[in-house]
């Protein structure tokens, strides 16, 4: 008969995770002053700003980039709680560690900083992502969005620049027209068109670039500045808003408008 005896070795976690050192405290430091910089023996990585490690429980943050095998770490103020003494070993925070392993909130990936709810350019916010530079929830409608359809003569749309500005149709007859892309990603549910002549009519329609034909009318008001429902429409690859102005005169002049978006 063979007895087997299993041995079991206790598993140390902490000193597992901890074994990584960055280096070593060259001075001592005590629990009254406020630190802003640590001499240490040669650092086996280099640092970035931000990045955090631990001294004998004490957490610190870089507060400046260290190359590899520096001498000395700058760090943002911090006065210890215990007092920190030569030989103490300068560890990766775990916590930390496993913090931005599960959910990025801080430092830098790929040179864009990160935070709680910003990636480089990218905003995160109520449900709802932006970017710098990028009109997330709403596009505008610039007078060059507009043309003039068939109705009166050849008459040109015209931008006037003196006292009172804005577009204006050639003749009264006429009507503008705006041609609007829905982003990607989005939804449009909203148009708000501002003109001299609050009472003109508005008509939204969602057309399609392959298909003949102006498309399903999905909105109605009038060019006054105020937000005109219209059903919701997603974006598609083949979508878009064309939004009727019926001006009836030469005189009634169009400035712009909004579409507002929803993030799908």
């Amino acid at each position: 008969m063979i007895t087997r005896v299993n041995h079991i070795t206790q598993i140390n976690n902490e000193e597992i995770s901890n074994s990584f050192i960055v280096g070593v405290l060259t001075a001592d430091y005590d629990d009254s002053t406020a630190i802003t910089s640590i001499a240490v023996t040669s650092t086996a990585i280099a640092l970035k700003d931000g990045d955090k490690f631990i001294i004998s429980g004490v957490e610190f943050t870089v507060g400046a980039d260290t190359a590899v095998s520096a001498t000395s770490i700058t760090v943002d103020s911090i006065t210890p709680s215990i007092p920190l003494l030569i030989g103490d070993k300068i560890k990766i925070s775990q916590e930390n560690l496993f913090v931005q392993y599960q959910r990025k909130s801080e430092g830098t990936i790929g040179g864009m900083a990160v935070t709680g709810s910003t990636f480089g350019p990218i905003s995160y916010a109520e449900g709802s992502y932006s970017i710098t530079g990028v009109d997330p929830l709403y596009v505008k409608i610039l007078p060059r969005d507009f043309v003039i359809n068939d109705d009166g003569g050849n008459e040109a749309l015209e931008f006037k620049d003196g006292t009172n500005t804005g577009l204006t149709v050639g003749d009264a007859s006429q009507e503008m027209i705006a041609t609007v892309n829905i982003p990607y990603g989005t939804t449009a549910t909203h148009v708000t068109i501002y003109s001299s002549s609050a009472a003109r009519t508005v008509e939204i329609y969602e057309a399609n670039i392959a298909t003949n034909g102006i498309g399903s009318a999905i909105g109605t008001g009038t060019a006054n500045g105020s937000a005109i429902s219209i059903t919701s429409t997603a974006a598609s690859t083949t979508n878009y808003l064309v939004i009727l102005v019926k001006v009836t005169a030469t005189s009634q002049r169009v400035y712009g408008g909004t579409v507002t978006l929803t993030q799908n």
